[in-house]
């Protein structure tokens, strides 16, 4: 198995790094903040920090867009680099033989240390796991694995238990959580796509920005307190 990981030195809020470079692929950290390919302009959409497609293409020429991450979503992004790649990739992901493994930051207790929701979106089969890796003052820390990919999946899915993402107004996620005396802010939505592995088993890994090691930083040091 080939894993390659983002250099921890490289995963700057705001910078976008590449991870693993092969004849057929390109795997990347998408920063939040930045739209994986160019979005539909409109009025009251806030200008992004930057696109991640054409960062790569000035400095490695024509690439073929694989699957996307939300704006505000960062971590691991796969392009392919030839069109047959491309087709490859894109027979994978509709068969979900990749496996695609998120970090996320919500609120609540959850009923069990993992959460099995198989609901559907917009009238399609959805399926995703939840595995509970930490638990805070009002809060916790969990490793989500998308059995499907549904648009805005984990949100949805974790809201609908009644644990929204920090962050995620949209879904009901506040953006300021009391850590007793203190206030956590969180300024975008707190999920973090962690591991790509495609079925050749070539696993691409990206290491937490320095916003999401912030916050749980701050929730471990509030946990810890007598």
């Amino acid at each position: 198995m080939l894993v390659l990981k983002a250099s921890m030195a490289l995963l700057a809020e705001d910078t976008p790094a590449v991870i693993g470079l092969t004849e057929q692929w390109v795997a990347a950290y998408k920063p939040a903040g930045w739209l994986t390919i160019p979005g539909r302009p409109g009025a009251s959409a806030p200008v992004p920090l930057g696109i991640l497609n054409s960062w790569l293409e000035e400095r490695y020429g024509k690439i073929w867009v694989v699957h996307r991450l939300d704006r505000e979503t960062s971590g691991v992004v796969l392009f392919a680099r030839t069109a047959e790649s491309h087709r490859q990739a894109n027979d994978w992901f509709q068969r979900h033989q990749v496996k695609k493994t998120y970090d996320c930051l919500a609120v609540g207790v959850p009923r069990a240390p993992v959460l099995r929701i198989s609901k559907p979106i917009e009238g399609m089969p959805s399926a995703t796991q939840i595995e509970v890796k930490e638990l805070f003052q009002g809060s916790f820390l969990a490793r989500v694995l998308l059995h499907t990919g549904r648009r805005h999946q984990i949100r949805i899915h974790l809201s609908g238990e009644g644990h929204p993402l920090l962050g995620d107004v949209q879904y009901g996620g506040p953006t300021q959580l009391r850590l007793g005396e203190r206030i956590l802010g969180v300024g975008r939505v707190a999920l973090h796509s962690a591991r790509l592995e495609l079925p050749t088993k070539e696993v691409f890994e990206a290491y937490w920005p320095a916003d999401f090691k912030s916050w749980v930083q701050r929730l471990r040091e509030e946990k810890g307190k007598p």
